[in-house]
């Protein structure tokens, strides 16, 4: 059975390391600087709701949101779509401090609605408001900072976990959903590789089964510096060099040569691996 886009949406969410992602300088402070910036088109100014797009994008699900960098152009949006909700649901972007600040819900129950968002900072630290990388928050569901959820319907039609008991979608409402990892990839079979997961489980820093399982078909490739012990399931930066090792190789294919991989990367490394492409 195919795992539901909202299921791999929030798997691709969940995958981002909790980390700073802004760069840094003295006269500024953090710059709103990121690769989630570079990756959205438009680097250097606050960046909470292109953090949504580019999950959604992440699980080539960029379709069903608009591409807009303000949380109240998205509240007017699904507004005008019906896709407007005073409940959690998974995957739904949630408006705080009416147009404040946005995150993308990864979990609820009665009382609390957890989210996971950029622009934003460690719970419980303080940086004047300003927001530096990505970091998971958990908030009352009935508190004032909590406008409404921006509810997408997705491609496949199957209603994410949602505490709305009128949700259009047509799902049934729960009274809770808290997230659990994934299972572990499949070795693949035929002329593919298992299903991309999304770019986010390649991060730099990101830990998973996903990443040891490209890092394996990397060292098998012998792409990049060799590994002085073996692949493991974090991404460090003798990983990213490897993947840019591959990219520069089948350049004209697996172009710009950043070091993130992406599905087509994914995909050579794999067949590299397992005889299906000639180095």
């Amino acid at each position: 059975m195919a795992t539901p886009d909202w299921r791999r949406l929030t798997d691709i969410v969940m995958a981002v390391p909790e980390k700073v992602y802004e760069g840094w300088n003295s006269r500024e402070g953090y710059d709103n600087h990121t690769i989630f910036g570079k990756k959205y088109g438009w680097d250097g100014v606050a960046w909470c709701v292109m953090f949504d797009w580019c999950m959604y994008e992440d699980a080539g699900l960029e379709k069903i949101v608009p591409k807009v960098a303000n949380v109240n152009a998205f509240t007017s949006h699904a507004k005008s779509k019906g896709q407007w909700s005073e409940y959690p649901s998974v995957g739904a972007w949630v408006n705080f401090g009416h147009g404040a600040h946005t995150e993308l819900v990864v979990g609820f129950d009665k009382n609390t609605v957890y989210t996971k968002g950029g622009n934003s900072i460690r719970a419980g630290a303080s940086d004047s408001g300003q927001g530096n990388g990505v970091w998971t928050h958990a908030t009352a569901r009935r508190s004032s900072r909590v406008v409404g959820y921006f509810a997408p319907k997705f491609p496949d039609g199957v209603c994410p976990p949602t505490a709305d008991p009128k949700d259009k979608r047509g799902g049934k409402a729960v009274a809770s959903w808290r997230y659990s990892k994934p299972s572990k990839p499949s070795g693949g079979s035929g002329s593919k590789a298992p299903a991309f997961p999304g770019r986010s489980y390649f991060l730099l820093g990101a830990s998973n089964d996903y990443a040891k399982q490209l890092q394996s078909w990397l060292h098998k490739g012998d792409w990049g510096p060799d590994y002085k012990v073996g692949p493991s399931r974090t991404m460090t930066d003798l990983d990213m060099k490897k993947v840019k090792a591959l990219q520069k190789h089948y350049l004209s294919a697996l172009g710009p040569a950043d070091g993130l991989c992406g599905p087509k990367t994914w995909q050579y490394a794999w067949e590299v691996a397992n005889g299906k492409r000639k180095k």
